[in-house]
């Protein structure tokens, strides 16, 4: 599942994929932002998607808080 998202104003590529033996595994990429945030790579694991989602988006928003 690939999806763009606003976390705290900048624009963030979402993706969400099963890894094998740890469950879900959601990843962001700051595609909008101040320049030296662009390409910022993040990444949660869960053992559902939504768990995975909600907890990256979390990190992220913690990191620009």
């Amino acid at each position: 599942m690939l999806k763009e998202d606003r976390i705290r104003g900048r624009l963030v590529r979402i993706e969400v994929g099963e890894a094998k033996g740890i469950g879900w595994v959601a990843v962001g990429e700051i595609m909008q932002g101040l320049k030296h945030e662009e390409g910022l790579l993040f990444e949660a694991e869960a053992s559902d998607p939504a768990g995975a989602e909600t907890r990256l988006t979390a990190e992220i928003e913690a990191y620009f808080a």
